[in-house]
C-alpha cells in the first residue's frame, strides 16, 4: 500500500507590518490598509491599519509548558507576546490562570474546570484526547466550523485544506468542535541511525538491505566496534515497554514495516476499510526475526523494559550501534553522548529494503492538540481571535521575514547588518522562543510551504525573502553556526523526504470509542504479553495466531467496527 505524503511545491526586506495585517479579520486583500474585511453581521469590529479599535479582550487560560523559559521579569499574563499582540493587533490576551502540563496538572484543572460548571474562558488548549472529547461531549463549545468558514483568512483556510484528517479529532456529527494545532510532521519519521564511527572502524558500509542489516548488526556486536576489548554494545535499541509506537527515539516501526506492517495503528486494508496493525499476519514474521536478533545478542536482554528514559541512558552511554528516531535525535540524546565520546556519531540513512521492497514506518498525527472555544465567547472576542490567528498566519503571504520583530527581536534573534543572529551567546539575556507565548504555543502551520522551505533550506539552498518568512512564527530564520547538531537534523530530513512512501499515520483520529474504554486496556497488554514472549522465545511463533483470535474474540472485532463507523462519518 502506498501511503506517499505529497509535497506541493540574505536580503531581508522591511515590509510595513500594518499593511499586511490590515485584512487578517476575514479572507479579502491582505494590502487594503484601511477595510476591516469582516463578513457582515451584528457585530464589525472597527479595524484601523490593522488594528481594533478600541481594544478587545480574549480571556485563555494556559498550561506551563516546562520548555517555556521568560526574561525580563516577564510571565504568561504579561510578555513581550501579548503587549505586541495589544499594541499592534488590538487583541488583549488576558490569561485567568496557569498550570504545568508536565505533571498533567493542567489537564487535571481543565477536568476540574468543567465539573465544577465554571465559566470558561474564550478560548484555551487541549492535547489530551481524553479531556478534548469531555469538552465537545459537554455542550460548552463552540461549532467552530460555522466560524472558521466565515471569520480565517484565506490563507488558514488552504493550510488546513491540505490536512483534513487534522479535524478528525474534533468532530462530531459532521460539526467541528476545536481548532487543530497544526506541525509540520517532516521529521518525525525514521530515518536510520547508525553509529558512523563504528562503520567507519569495522570498514562496513550502511545496509540497503534485511540481510546487509544484519551483516552489521552482527559486527556491532562481535567485533567490538568501541574498541574496549569487551563484548559491551548491542546493535539494535528500541522501545517496548508497555507499547509500540510512542516512542519518538528509539521508534521501532520501521523495523516491523520491513515486513509490511505496524503495530497499534489503524491503516485501511485492500478493501479501503481501517485494520488494525498489530493482528495482520506479516507481524508475525517481524516476531519471528526479532526473536531470532535476540538469540544472537543483537538485542539487550532487558529489552522489554526499554522505554524512552532507558532508551536515552542508553545512546548516551555510547554502547547503541543502530536505532529508529526522528530527526532531532543527534540533538538530543546525541548530544549526551557526545559528552563522554566526542569522537560518536549517529548518522542519519534510508531504511533498507524490507522483504518484497517493503518499507513502512509511522509518521506522526498533524496536530499536537486544538483550540476550543467556549460557546458564550462574545462576538467581539470570537471575531478579535479570528484577527490574531489570522496575523499570525500572515507570514505566508509576505516577503518579510522580520515580520514579528515586534515581539521577536531581541528574544529570539538579534539583528545585525540587516540578518537574524540565533546563537544564545549573541542575544543579551539568552535565546528565547516566543512562539511559545502564543495562544497556540506553537508555530502557524501551512505544511506544504514550510515543508517545501525546509527541505530547500536542509540542501543549503538560498532563500528567497518569501521562503524566509515562512519560518517567521517560529523565529527560526537562521542557522544556529554554533550548535552543528542542528545541521545533522537538516540531512536527516533529507534522507527521511527520500521515503515518504513508507510512511504511514495513524487513521484513526476520532475519540475513544465505548468497547475501546472498556477492552483497550486488556487488549493492549495481551499484545505486549504476546510479543515479549515471542521476542523472548518464551513461546513459539503461532502464539501470535492465538492471540489475533483472541483479540478479535475478546472485544477487537466490536472496536474495528466503531473506528470504521467513525472513518465513515469524516472521510472525504
Amino acid at each position: 500500500m502506498n501511503f506517499k505524503r505529497k509535497f506541493l511545491s540574505v536580503a531581508m526586506a522591511a515590509i510595513v507590518l500594518s499593511a499586511l495585517l490590515a485584512a487578517c479579520s476575514g479572507g479579502g486583500n491582505a494590502n487594503d490598509a484601511n477595510s476591516s474585511n469582516v463578513p457582515s453581521g451584528d457585530t464589525k469590529l472597527n479595524i484601523v491599519n490593522g488594528k481594533i479599535e478600541p481594544t478587545v479582550t480574549i480571556t485563555m487560560v494556559r498550561g506551563e509548558d516546562p520548555t517555556t523559559k521568560f526574561k525580563n521579569g516577564e510571565t504568561y499574563y504579561d510578555n513581550v507576546h501579548t503587549r505586541w499582540a495589544e499594541e499592534t493587533l488590538g487583541v488583549k490576551l488576558e490569561t485567568l490562570w496557569t498550570s504545568p502540563t508536565a505533571d498533567t496538572s493542567y489537564d487535571t484543572k481543565l477536568k476540574l474546570m468543567l465539573s465544577s460548571g465554571d465559566k470558561l474562558p474564550d478560548v484555551f488548549v487541549s492535547t489530551q484526547p481524553i479531556t478534548t472529547n469531555l469538552f465537545i461531549e459537554s455542550g460548552k463549545l463552540l461549532d467552530v466550523g460555522e466560524a472558521f468558514d466565515k471569520y480565517a483568512s484565506d490563507t488558514w483556510k488552504e493550510a488546513m485544506a491540505e490536512t483534513p484528517e487534522a479535524w478528525y479529532p474534533f468532530m462530531q456529527d459532521g460539526k467541528k468542535y476545536a481548532l487543530p494545532v497544526l506541525r509540520p510532521t517532516l521529521g518525525t519519521q525514521s530515518p536510520l541511525w547508525i553509529r558512523q564511527d563504528w562503520l567507519d572502524k569495522l570498514n562496513l558500509k550502511a545496509p540497503t538491505t534485511i540481510k546487509e542489516l544484519e551483516t552489521v548488526m552482527d559486527a556491532f556486536v562481535n567485533q567490538d566496534p568501541d574498541g574496549n576489548g569487551q563484548k559491551d554494545t548491542y546493535a539494535l535499541e528500541f522501545g517496548m515497554k508497555d507499547t509500540i509506537t510512542k516512542y519518538p527515539i528509539g521508534d521501532p516501526s520501521w523495523i516491523f514495516g520491513l515486513f509490511g506492517a505496524i503495530p497499534e495503528l489503524w491503516y485501511p486494508g485492500e478493501d479501503g476499510k481501517l485494520q488494525y496493525g498489530s493482528i495482520q499476519p506479516e507481524i508475525r514474521e517481524a516476531l519471528a526475526k526479532l526473536s531470532e536478533w535476540k538469540q544472537k545478542g543483537y538485542i539487550a536482554d532487558d529489552i522489554a523494559l526499554h522505554d524512552f528514559n532507558k532508551i536515552t541512558e542508553n545512546v548516551a552511554s555510547g554502547k547503541i550501534g543502530i536505532l529508529g528516531g526522528a530527526d532531532w535525535l543527534m540533538v538530543y540524546p546525541g548530544a549526551l553522548m557526545l559528552d563522554s565520546n566526542p569522537n560518536a556519531m549517529y548518522t542519519p540513512y534510508p531504511l533498507p529494503q524490507g522483504v518484497g521492497g517493503k518499507n513502512m514506518r509511522k509518521i506522526d498525527s498533524p496536530h499536537t492538540g486544538a483550540i476550543m472555544i467556549s460557546k458564550d465567547i462574545s462576538e467581539e472576542a470570537l471575531q478579535a481571535f479570528f484577527h490574531y490567528q489570522n496575523a499570525l498566519y500572515e507570514s505566508y503571504n509576505t516577503e518579510d521575514p522580520f515580520l514579528f520583530k515586534g515581539f521577536q527581536e531581541g528574544y529570539d534573534y538579534v539583528i545585525k547588518d540587516g540578518k537574524a543572529i540565533v546563537e544564545e551567546s549573541q542575544i543579551p539575556g539568552g535565546k528565547i522562543p516566543t512562539m511559545k507565548y502564543t495562544i497556540s504555543g506553537a508555530q502557524t502551520v501551512y505544511m506544504s510551504k514550510l515543508t517545501e522551505a525546509s527541505l530547500k533550506r536542509a540542501r543549503g539552498e538560498e532563500l528567497t525573502n518569501r521562503e524566509m518568512a515562512f519560518f517567521a512564527s517560529s523565529g527560526i530564520l537562521a542557522v544556529d553556526d554554533s550548535n552543528p547538531l542542528e545541521k545533522i537534523s537538516d540531512v536527516a530530513r533529507l534522507v527521511i523526504a527520500t521515503q515518504t512512501d513508507a510512511d504511514v499515520p495513524n487513521f484513526f483520529q476520532g475519540p475513544t470509542t465505548p468497547t475501546m474504554t472498556s477492552r483497550n486496556e486488556l487488549l493492549m497488554k495481551m499484545q505486549m504479553d504476546t510479543f515479549t514472549e515471542i521476542i523472548y522465545n518464551k513461546k513459539p511463533v503461532d502464539a501470535f495466531d492465538d492471540f489475533v483470535e483472541k483479540w478479535k474474540s475478546s472485544g477487537g472485532d466490536k472496536i474495528t467496527e466503531e473506528v470504521n463507523e467513525w472513518y465513515d462519518s469524516v472521510k472525504q
